[in-house]
């Protein structure tokens, strides 16, 4: 009689040292324990006093390589799904191609105070905050995008698309690129009521409704792309949940 494949699900979390990937086994009386996993570290650049950057090569491909390392402690395993979680609040500029214009520029960065306390100072903060859920902030995809579109004005407006961690790192593995739910919740961009983008708070930010990607919900899923899937040993098409 052969043995049913144990069925695990892949969990990818890429944070600001490093992208972890774990497996874990979903029978029944395997208890959710995780039985695979995978890390590999990148760094934090500090260019300018209060910048915090990273090199958005070295994270996709040290994910990739973290991915890859995980499945092969899983030889007798049916990988089900994938599900990722980064970091929030980076913002990335991205050309026609879906490559990099600017470094990722996460959450730690802190370049947009100045324009943070701008906005404070002003009544728009607290309705901005009323829509969107976000406090005004340095931390916040808005502010640091108002900052791009102050001081570097013909890279906000040649950018094809301004996208955040997770969207880099869906589209590495995807090659889709879409913002999803509660990643935008957090941008400072999103009307909460509507779940879209915010126009009002988009121009804010200095850039068009059409530099940014379309928002999809938490639980969607996306097909594995062949290149990465043969690079990590799992089929072309398994389930890419983006939440």
């Amino acid at each position: 009689m052969t043995a049913t494949p144990r069925e695990v699900v892949i969990g990818v979390d890429v944070g600001t040292t490093a992208a972890k990937v774990v497996a874990f086994d979903l029978r029944p009386d395997g208890g959710g324990e995780p039985v695979s996993r995978g890390i590999r570290e990148y760094p934090l650049v500090r260019p300018q006093s209060g910048w915090r950057v990273q090199d958005p090569q070295a994270v996709t491909t040290g994910t990739i390589a973290a991915l890859r390392d995980c499945v092969a402690g899983l030889p007798d395993a049916t990988v089900v799904a994938l599900s990722v979680s980064t970091a929030m609040h980076a913002v990335i500029g991205l050309d026609g191609q879906a490559r990099p214009l600017t470094p990722i520029v996460t959450w730690a960065d802190a370049r947009a105070r100045e324009v943070a306390r701008e906005l404070r100072a002003t009544p728009i903060a607290a309705a901005l905050q009323a829509s969107s859920g976000t406090p005004v902030h340095s931390m916040a995809p808005l502010t640091k995008l108002r900052w791009f579109s102050r001081y570097e004005p013909q890279l906000t407006a040649a950018a094809a698309t301004w996208a955040g961690l997770k969207d880099l790192v869906v589209h590495a593995l995807t090659g889709c690129l879409v913002t999803e739910l509660s990643s935008a919740s957090g941008t400072g961009l999103l009307d909460i009521a509507t779940r879209e983008w915010d126009p009002d708070a988009v121009a804010l930010a200095g850039i068009r409704l059409d530099q940014l990607p379309p928002i999809v919900p938490t639980t969607h899923a996306l097909p594995l792309c062949a290149p990465v899937a043969q690079a990590v040993g799992l089929p072309a098409g398994t389930p890419v949940v983006v939440g």
